[in-house]
């Protein structure tokens, strides 16, 4: 093999892969990256069999191969090299890489060896405008569980019924429900691990519709020169309307900015407790942050709030509050709450997103 691409669409190609290369793997070869070359362009694909994606970018190709060459070792020489072209060259196992002065010798694996993309039939097909997708995957990753021995939480619920398509992701303690559109229409349930959808949202880079395909077992994205194909985390999500209180007893708007700021000053006091509480009392003078700590101190913050209804004291975990106060739209948010272990429910300017979060007993 010999071909010659330029450098950025190499560095693009192999930075948008590398998630689905191995980091233990099983085998050695899934710690590498299968590259081959042909008149249409030179191909570069990793798995690790939960996460398949292939890019494909434009090359000067002078003899057509293929090989098998470390992740690893392949990102950090493309993203040190100088100048615009990279000649590569696998002759004899070994891998050459040339760009200006510089030249590198990599062993490389046979690629008879690397193991073959997931087949995908019976597919339902539908497109999405790739912001509606970044949006979805935004506002729900930072939601999900990351306990491996409840799988099922460690990824994103999307439910497709018609043209809609509701996004869902929790921990249990807090759940983020977001609606969107698509352009076809299709019918759905499924999960998808968050670190495919963190690969997708790294990749969504350009204004355009991105197809996708679910079929029994797997989820495929196909955009610009990308190929993404996941597979679906077994398991099912309860019903995520169920969770959303009804009517709420207290409601109080505040500024998102001065709530952020507030609430990252008072969390320096129970930063070292294994809650991360803050208390939050909301009357009618407006809203009252604390946070106490027997060793370390207390800490209050009054913050301007108009809030609504019976007054309530009720405590949070902040990273919950913070987490959800980052991806708000709009200059205000809303809290609604009924009592003080009751489900409370923040939302921001778009219609469209909710946050449900559970809270903790009061100091």
């Amino acid at each position: 093999m010999k071909t010659i691409v330029s450098k950025s669409d190499l560095r693009d190609a192999v930075s948008h892969i590398l998630p689905a290369v191995a980091v233990k793997p099983g085998t050695p070869i899934l710690a590498g990256i299968y590259l081959r070359a042909e008149q249409s362009g030179l191909t570069l694909r990793a798995t690790n069999f939960e996460l398949d994606i292939t890019a494909k970018i434009p090359a000067n190709v002078e003899v057509e191969g293929e090989c098998i060459a470390t992740g690893k070792h392949l990102s950090a020489i493309v993203n040190k090299l100088g100048g615009d072209v990279v000649t590569l060259i696998d002759e004899n196992s070994q891998l050459t890489i040339r760009s200006e002065a510089a030249s590198f010798d990599i062993l490389t694996f046979d690629p008879g060896d690397f193991p073959k993309a997931p087949l995908i039939n019976d597919a339902t097909s539908f497109r999405i405008h790739r912001n509606d997708l970044r949006e979805l995957i935004r506002r729900t990753v930072f939601a999900c569980s990351k306990d491996q021995s409840r799988p099922v939480f460690t990824g994103v619920n999307f439910v497709l019924n018609g043209t809609t398509v509701t996004a869902v992701g929790t921990n249990t303690a807090r759940i983020a429900i977001v609606t969107g559109k698509i352009f076809d229409e299709a019918s759905a349930n499924v999960v998808i691990p968050t670190a495919t959808l963190n690969a997708i949202q790294f990749a969504l880079d350009v204004n355009s519709v991105i197809d996708v395909e679910f079929d029994k077992s797997h989820a495929v994205f196909a955009f610009d020169n990308l190929r993404i194909i996941t597979r679906f985390i077994d398991g099912t999500f309860p019903p995520a309307n169920k969770v959303i209180p009804e009517s709420c007893a207290t409601t109080a708007e505040v500024d998102i900015a001065e709530l952020r700021a507030a609430i990252d000053r008072i969390q320096i006091i129970s930063s070292e407790h294994n809650d991360k509480k803050v208390d939050m009392a909301f009357t009618q003078d407006g809203l009252e942050i604390s946070a106490i700590s027997y060793n370390v101190g207390k800490a209050v913050e009054h913050v301007d709030a108009d809030v609504k209804g019976d007054d309530l004291m009720i405590a949070f975990n902040y990273n919950y509050l913070l987490d959800v106060l980052k991806i708000l739209d709009g200059k205000t948010c809303t809290f609604g709450m009924n009592q003080s272990l009751s489900p409370a429910l923040i939302k921001g300017a778009d219609e469209d997103f909710v946050y449900v979060i559970t809270p903790l007993r009061t100091h």
